[in-house]
């Protein structure tokens, strides 16, 4: 599967746009739009869209899969959250299905998702440890080999009780 940052590199390309045209039609930094590149930024929603409309791309194009019957994450798992947490992308959207993402975290004691939201629902395996999940005015105690299915719309927020170790299946789109 290629990178999305390949892709929009390629694309810019074949519209004759340096990284400077592009980078102020989108109205970014130059050195953002290389970073989106060369994969060591990613691109939000909002910000991917604009650089498909000024490529005159659909935005689902930076997303279609290789031909290629297998496909595999290997390095370059991607992080997410801020440099404390260790949550990983381990199985990236187009992987499985389109509106599926996989994730693996390690949470220290007392360490906390702030409250946050995800268009979908969310499937979580505490496979070690213990937690909790707050949503709305309701708290929810996990513990190793709970699982918890929730919508994702409504802002919920985790905190290790314990060291904790988990993994979650994203569903976006999906309703509860």
């Amino acid at each position: 599967m290629k990178e999305i940052g390949t892709k929009i590199r390629i694309e810019r390309k074949k519209n004759g746009l340096t990284l400077e045209q592009l980078a102020k039609g989108v109205g970014i930094s130059p050195i953002t739009l290389q970073r989106i590149e060369t994969a060591k930024s990613s691109p939000s929603v909002v910000l991917l869209s604009e650089i498909a409309q000024t490529l005159n791309k659909p935005i689902a194009s930076f997303f279609e899969m290789d031909k290629s019957p297998v496909h595999t994450t290997r390095q370059k798992q991607r992080k997410i959250s801020n440099r404390k947490l260790k949550i990983k992308i381990i199985g990236p959207r187009k992987m499985i299905a389109d509106n599926i993402v996989v994730t693996y975290g390690e949470l220290m004691k007392g360490q906390t998702i702030d409250p946050h939201t995800n268009p979908g629902i969310e499937w979580a395996y505490n496979l070690e440890g213990k937690c909790e999940l707050k949503m709305s005015n309701q708290t929810y105690i996990t513990e190793t080999g709970d699982s918890i299915a929730f919508n994702a719309r409504i802002v919920h927020s985790l905190t290790a009780l314990e060291k904790l170790k988990f993994f979650a299946i994203y569903l976006e789109g999906e309703e509860s």
